[in-house]
């Protein structure tokens, strides 16, 4: 899992923070990258003590410029669609990733790390923080899948087909950031709302996460009951006392008079 492109530190709680690091290379994900994390990814996810995962890159520019480029100088048309093809799953596997993925977005996210951005869960900007989804504008296509149900269609099309920057403010008002902090606050923020997470139960956590991503192509209807099924076996409650056992000691105690 180790690699010196990928550096892993666990914290108290059940977090793990995972860092980009080739900051000199604005954190741009080649071939050896991309495996080291994807590994990194599998082994946490195995791990019960893990309950949340941070992703963040080195450095204060960027969280990651994209995919490496010049690792493709050297491929031809049949090499590169080789190469497009395998990381196809890599990016389906993050997104549909089973525990909580928190993006410290620290900088620039470009291309693939626009795309990888998106993917997480929940992410927290600071004022640097700019998204940018570059394929429009070499006759490419990505995120078309995900896009839309992070920042709604329209927003969806206007980044896409633009291949704008978006800039930190109108990515907090588009939904593709949570929150947006002091720049030097950002990885902090994060670890603080991992945190908050893991304060929970992880069966509930699991089955929110679960739950939210599978509703997108099911009705309303199907989406509720799909809820109630859940809740009836795989979260089947247990004692009322157990289940419910730190509220009920917090109503039974005295309410001090004011």
């Amino acid at each position: 899992m180790s690699h010196e492109s990928l550096k892993l530190d666990r914290l108290d709680g059940g977090v793990c923070v995972l860092t980009l690091n080739r900051p000199d290379a604005r954190n741009a994900i080649d071939s050896r990258m991309q495996a080291a994390l994807d590994a990194a990814l599998r082994e946490l996810e195995a791990d019960a003590a893990v309950r949340a995962i941070v992703l963040t890159g080195a450095g204060d520019k960027a969280f990651s410029a994209g995919y490496d480029i010049k690792e493709f100088e050297a491929l031809d048309e049949d090499g590169l669609l080789r190469d497009y093809l395998q990381r196809q799953d890599w990016v389906w596997n993050l997104a549909s990733y089973s525990k909580p993925l928190i993006g410290a977005i620290n900088g620039i996210a470009y291309g693939a790390g626009a795309i990888i951005a998106t993917a997480l869960d929940l992410r927290i900007g600071g004022t640097r923080t700019v998204f940018r989804y570059t394929a429009a504008s070499y006759g490419g296509v990505n995120n078309t899948w995900h896009l839309p149900r992070v920042v709604g269609l329209a927003k969806a099309k206007e980044f896409l087909m633009t291949a704008r920057r978006v800039e930190a403010d109108e990515a907090l008002q588009a939904g593709l950031l949570n929150q947006v902090v002091a720049d030097d606050a950002v990885l902090d923020a994060a670890v603080a709302l991992a945190a908050q997470i893991t304060a929970h139960p992880p069966s509930g956590v699991y089955w929110h996460k679960t739950l939210l991503n599978e509703q997108f192509g099911s009705s309303f209807r199907q989406a509720f009951e799909r809820e109630n099924q859940v809740m009836s076996n795989q979260l089947r409650p247990g004692r009322p006392a157990e289940v419910f056992g730190r509220f009920l000691d917090r109503a039974a105690q005295p309410k001090e008079r004011t």
